[in-house]
């Protein structure tokens, strides 16, 4: 018992740094991705859900009191992110045919919350490198919360994405007896 707490921990922490680095590059460089839950989904996928959403907050946390000011007003987007991979993923909707689907539905929510707190807390603007593409859907006429919407869930979409794609590769390539 107490080598698979040190494992779970050990592995939250070296993903909470894996989610820092990712926010980090995307918010340094300005690319419309946010890169933060390499870490949680790849915890989520080998200890489940709780554990991943753990992951997420930690990261919220260290991002904001590292770089990212805006970071923890969205914790709750990624916690539920999160939650949803992880539970879509123990009833194996993740399998080759079904992980389009089951992403598009796992980012909904959390795009649905990150567009509440873009648009109508921060007013669509945010220290994401797709602001740019909010502030002109906005300069068109388009509401802000509606404009971070379509950003943050399209957005979102491909973040995950990939995320998911590296989270995957690296759990078939880990031996999860000597994880868990």
């Amino acid at each position: 018992m107490r080598k698979t707490n040190t494992k779970l921990l050990t592995t939250i922490a070296i993903c909470v740094a894996i989610n820092c680095l990712g926010a980090f590059i995307a918010v340094s460089t300005k690319v419309p991705l946010l890169l933060d839950h390499i870490g949680s989904l790849l915890v989520c996928m080998l200890f489940g859900w709780k554990y991943g959403v753990v992951t997420a907050f930690l990261s919220s946390v260290m991002n904001q009191v590292l770089f990212d000011p805006f970071a923890l007003p969205f914790a709750p987007t990624g916690m539920l992110m999160v939650f949803m991979v992880g539970i879509l993923y123990e009833k194996g909707y993740f399998k080759k045919l079904h992980t389009i689907p089951a992403l598009l539905l796992a980012v909904l929510p959390g795009a649905i919350l990150g567009a509440i707190i873009q648009g109508y807390i921060f007013g669509g603007v945010t220290s994401s490198g797709s602001d740019v593409i909010v502030r002109f859907m906005i300069n068109k006429g388009i509401n802000p919360a509606a404009a971070s919407f379509i950003n943050q869930y399209f957005m979102e979409f491909v973040d995950r994405l990939i995320s998911f794609s590296v989270v995957m590769t690296a759990v078939k390539r880990i031996k999860l007896e000597s994880i868990r």
